[in-house]
C-alpha cells in the first residue's frame, strides 16, 4: 500500500494516575521527535489536570477499565486511524522515545513496506537511569513490547484486537498482538538500534542487570503464568474460536 509524503503519524498513550512529571517524560518526548506527530493520550478513568492544556489529543474516559491499558488503547488508535493519519505508534506512560524513534520508524517502513515495524529499546531503573540496552527479548522476531511497535494502515485490521482481546489476558496483550501479527502473516521489519526508553517495574530486567529488586516490582512470570492458566482453562471450542480470530485476514 502507498502511503503519502510524509507520513502523518499519531502517537497512542493510555494513562492510569501516573505521577505529572512522568507524563510529561513521556509527551515530552514525543514532541522532540524529528518526524512530526500527534500525540494522543487517553486517560483510564482518571485524568490529570496538566494534560488538557498539552498540544495533544486528549480522550477522557469515564471509568478505568482493568485491561492494562487495552481498551484506552484501542480507542485512541480508532480515533486515529478515523482522524486519517497514516501510522500509529505506542508508548507506555511511564516510557519514553528517542528523538529520532519515529523517524526511524518511518524510514524503515519506506525501506521495507513492513506494514508493522518494530524497534529495539533500552530498560532503565524506575528513576529513569539505564540498566542495560536489550538486545535479546525484544527483537522484532518472537517478541516485541507495546511500546516498540509502529502500524501503518495496512496492519489497522489489527487495532480492535485491543479491545476485543479478554480482560484476563491484559499482562500479556503484547504477546497476544504478537501472535496475531504473527498467524495472520504481516510482513515485519526491526531496527536493532534502541530508540525506546523502557521504564521497567519487573524482577527479571533487575535480575539480568544483577542488581537488587526495587519495592513492589512485578514478576512477569507469575502474571503471564495467571493468564496462560486463565486461558488453558477455557473449553477447547473456546480457545479455538479466539486463535480464529487471532489468525483470521
Amino acid at each position: 500500500m502507498s502511503l503519502p509524503e510524509p507520513l502523518r503519524v499519531a502517537v497512542v498513550t493510555p494513562y492510569y494516575r501516573e505521577s505529572p512529571e512522568v507524563l510529561w517524560h513521556c509527551h515530552h518526548s514525543v514532541q522532540s521527535q524529528t518526524h512530526p506527530c500527534t500525540h494522543f493520550l487517553v486517560a483510564d478513568g482518571h485524568p490529570a489536570a496538566a494534560v488538557a492544556g498539552w498540544p495533544a489529543e486528549h480522550i477522557v474516559l469515564s471509568k478505568p477499565h482493568a485491561d492494562n491499558g487495552n481498551t484506552p488503547r484501542a480507542i485512541g488508535s480508532l480515533s486515529a486511524m478515523n482522524l486519517g493519519y497514516d501510522a500509529i505508534a505506542y508508548l507506555d506512560a511511564d516510557n519514553w522515545y528517542y528523538p529520532g524513534h519515529i523517524e526511524s520508524m518511518v524510514g524503515l517502513h519506506r525501506a521495507t513496506g513492513a506494514p508493522v515495524c518494530t524497534a529495539s529499546r533500552t530498560i532503565h531503573r524506575l528513576d529513569g537511569t539505564l540498566l542495560y540496552a536489550d538486545v535479546t527479548e525484544n527483537d522484532g522476531k518472537q517478541f516485541a513490547d507495546t511500546s516498540c511497535m509502529f502500524l501503518t494502515r495496512e496492519a489497522y485490521p489489527l487495532l480492535p484486537l485491543w479491545a476485543m482481546m479478554p480482560t484476563q489476558l491484559g499482562p500479556i496483550c503484547d504477546r497476544v498482538m504478537w501472535l496475531a501479527i504473527q498467524t495472520r502473516h504481516i510482513p515485519t521489519a526491526h531496527n536493532s538500534q534502541p530508540t525506546i526508553a523502557f521504564r521497567t517495574q519487573y524482577k527479571a530486567h533487575y535480575r539480568i542487570a544483577g542488581e537488587p529488586f526495587p519495592p513492589g516490582a512485578k514478576s512477569t512470570a507469575a502474571s503471564a503464568g495467571r493468564a496462560l492458566a486463565w486461558w488453558n482453562a477455557l473449553p477447547e471450542e473456546v480457545r479455538d474460536k479466539w486463535m480464529r480470530y487471532f489468525g483470521s485476514a
